[in-house]
């Protein structure tokens, strides 16, 4: 689950490398424009530790014009918000032309915590040789500091992107952006190229259109306090340091729930302004395309979480919500099932990475394999039927379990199944009977007071031995042992998998003990 995170901006706009295609190398800094730099720097930092942020922040990373970090005051900033508990991780975009040991003292002394360190290092080749820029990483990483490393996607530079990935620990990810201003498509050569360095660039090549709904738990600020929901987006008319004026008698100031609540309450609404999310920083923080499961829960730094295990819901995670239900259905056009394009991609990439992958999900496993046909080969199994079935085929090896259901006598719900409209489908593993699916038409989903009056018209002896599921037109019956978190945990314990060791993605209340099992590894 994304957490929120803050990008911070300041005025800084120069730079010690001169890469030609940039700006920022042609313009060297004053004296009074570093000075007030390192003033609207510590003003943010000391309005963080003083709890005056206006919503709940975790993260933070600096993501200059130039480079920050050879200036000693972003140093000494970040090592503040380190010392924070509420802070989980702090970091910067940066070209790694600082000095090393002198940074880290100066971080040190002022009681810096190496372990919450971020770096976004960018490889730039006008500058620095891949045998120079991967000695440093090492240097930074042997440090204690976590980082990715990267470039951009320019075709004449595979080459030595392929050197320095080639001299890269294998724990250090190497990203590769899509080089604007190329005029042309990217050649099938170059595509797998970048994509064997990189197993998510495919990413760069789909961009989502802009939805500022999936962009709740992050902001991006500017030096003087503007807002804005990401790096491109539209200026909001929220200022980190002046809040609208407060309504209601809700509080402002970090008091009153998330930035984005207390926008709207102060009716100044959030509107991003763009067709598209047209670089990382923009679709890696959104709350969908699979971003915290690839890379935790502070997509933003671009260091992949990298699970061994991922455990996924189908509707609406894997397939959008039409396509599930209690039956799932084949597309229009008979083209086939979903996941595939874009989600398809997003799997492949995280096998390619080392995970296996589960369902997790409330269908019965026959009818999840056929909803996922397209991707059914990438799986090893999974949680089925809400946890009642919970079924692993890896490694040559097999595990099955199934949580029976007892539910005494169905004459008490049959009596209302006229009254009420539904079909009964049963699900089985022999003669023993783990699901029961109260099927309504498309057109009459159930409503919490019919599933009240099923509940009730249970058996007494029998409504403390099962649990409910309600989703739409389907009001399913299992165990009341049988959860989707206690599937995962079984089939972590099977697997010798640790739980800080997984990932899980859902969209409902049915996912959210399963999606908080490895929120310790963070």
């Amino acid at each position: 689950m994304n957490q929120g995170a803050v990008l911070y901006r300041g005025s800084l706009k120069s730079c010690n490398y001169h890469c030609g295609y940039c700006p920022f190398s042609k313009h060297q800094s004053s004296k009074r424009e570093l000075e007030r730099d390192q003033e609207a720097w510590f003003r943010f930092t000391e309005s963080i530790a003083a709890g005056k942020a206006p919503g709940d922040f975790r993260a933070l990373m600096v993501v200059p014009y130039g480079e920050a970090l050879i200036h000693p005051w972003y140093w000494e900033g970040l090592a503040a918000l380190s010392r924070l508990g509420q802070m989980d991780a702090v970091g910067a975009q940066t070209n790694l032309s600082f000095p090393l040991g002198e940074s880290l003292e100066r971080f040190g002394k002022a009681g810096g915590r190496v372990e919450k360190l971020r770096l976004w290092a960018t490889f730039h080749p006008e500058m620095v040789s891949p045998e120079r820029f991967a000695g440093k990483c090492r240097q930074v990483r042997e440090a204690g500091i976590v980082l990715c490393v990267g470039a951009v996607g320019v075709p004449g530079n595979i080459g030595l992107i392929q050197r320095l990935k080639g001299l890269l620990p294998e724990d250090i990810y190497l990203w590769v952006n899509r080089m604007d201003g190329l005029k042309r498509e990217y050649t099938k050569e170059e595509r797998e190229a970048f994509l064997e360095l990189d197993p998510y660039f495919w990413r760069e090549l789909a961009l989502p259109s802009a939805d500022e709904r999936q962009c709740r738990g992050r902001v991006f600020v500017e030096s003087d306090g503007r807002m804005r929901l990401c790096n491109i987006s539209r200026v909001t008319a929220e200022n980190w340091y002046h809040p609208q004026a407060a309504v209601q008698g809700k509080a402002v100031g970090g008091q009153g729930g998330s930035w984005e609540e207390q926008s709207a309450d102060r009716g100044t609404p959030l509107i991003c302004g763009r067709k598209q999310c047209f670089c990382y920083l923009a679709y890696g923080g959104r709350a969908d395309r699979m971003n915290a499961v690839m890379f935790g829960p502070y997509p933003v730094f671009r260091i992949p979480r990298r699970p061994k295990a991922v455990f996924l819901d189908i509707v609406g995670t894997l397939v959008p919500e039409d396509i599930g239900g209690g039956q799932a259905r084949m597309l229009p056009g008979g083209s086939g099932l979903l996941p595939g394009g874009e989600m398809r991609q997003a799997l492949e990439a995280l096998v390619k990475e080392g995970a296996l992958l589960f369902w997790a999900t409330t269908l019965p496993e026959k009818e999840a394999r056929r909803c996922c046909r397209t991707a059914a080969q990438l799986f090893c199994g999974g949680v089925f039927a809400g946890g009642a079935h919970v079924h692993v085929e890896c490694g040559g090896r097999e595990n099955e379990y199934y949580y029976r259901l007892e539910c005494g006598g169905l004459a008490c719900l049959e009596a209302l199944q006229r009254e009420l409209g539904f079909r009964i489908l049963s699900y089985r593993h022999g003669e023993m009977l783990y699901k029961l699916t109260f099927i309504r038409p498309e057109r009459r989903p159930w409503t919490p007071q019919e599933a009240e009056r099923m509940k009730n018209a249970l058996e007494p002896g029998c409504q403390k031995k099962v649990r409910w599921i309600l989703e739409g037109r389907c009001l399913q019956l299992v165990s009341a042992e049988a959860t989707k978190a206690k599937g995962v945990e079984m089939i972590c314990k099977w697997l010798g998998i640790a739980l800080p060791e997984i990932a899980a993605a859902g969209d409902s209340g049915e996912d959210e003990e399963m999606m908080r099992l490895p929120d310790k590894a963070f």
